[in-house]
């Protein structure tokens, strides 16, 4: 022991302070980067921010199919009657003649018989060539009749037959042949609209062409409007 203490007197023991710092030296450079470490636990979700503007309307989609019809609905209520029309008064006459007639141009063919009769805005007296109209209205006139011509005619022969109103020709409303001989014959008819405006009006047949003989003629009128 007293060697030891021998060694250490050599040395005292107050120790000197230590001085201030010295000025900090500059920063060295950044060393590598270290491998990244482990990812750490997901943080809470944050408060939903504000909603943001509309965007624009974007292109209209293709029509899609057309679905499936759906059932029939029931039957409404049967609406109310509306109020009955006014019906058309009807009115026919017809008129003939059987046994040969001889005619000639310029004069109008007679009816010796009266057939059927519906109304009374048709008038005629059998026997008589006029047809007499009371009720205005639009009217079909339907003729037909057998024409020869008479013995001492020349040749070629034109028949004409026509309807006349209160003595005018009713144009179109006509029926004609051109006989070549003797021994010609024709069924002459015409069927024909006849609007009559005023009346009374006065109906007949008249010829016109030269002389000849008639049988079988029939006239009818019907009122259709």
């Amino acid at each position: 022991v007293s060697h030891c203490l021998g060694i250490y007197s050599h040395f005292p023991f107050n120790i000197a302070p230590t001085g201030p710092s010295g000025p900090t030296g500059p920063t060295g450079a950044t060393g590598a980067t270290g491998v990244t470490g482990p990812t750490g636990p997901t943080g809470a979700i944050g408060v939903t921010g504000p909603t943001g503007p509309t965007g624009a309307t974007g292109p209209t989609g293709t029509t899609g199919p057309t679905g499936a019809t759906g059932p029939t609905g029931t039957t409404g209520p049967t609406g109310a009657t509306g109020p009955a029309g006014t019906a058309a008064t009807s009115q026919l006459f017809s008129a003939y003649s059987t046994p040969a007639a001889p005619g000639s141009s310029g004069t109008p063919l007679d009816f010796d018989q009266n057939a059927a009769v519906v109304g009374t805005g048709i008038t005629h007296t059998a026997g008589d060539s006029q047809f007499s109209i009371t009720e205005p209205g639009l009217y079909s006139v339907s003729f037909h009749g057998n024409v020869t011509p008479a013995s001492g005619e020349s040749y070629p022969l034109s028949i004409s037959l026509s309807l006349e109103e209160n003595g005018n020709t009713v144009p179109g409303a006509l029926t004609q042949h051109t006989f070549n001989s003797a021994a010609d014959s024709a069924n002459m008819s015409f069927t024909f609209p006849l609007q009559i405006a005023s009346v009374p009006a006065a109906l007949q047949i008249m010829a016109q062409g030269g002389n000849f003989l008639y049988s079988a003629v029939a006239l009818t009128l019907t009122k259709i409007g």
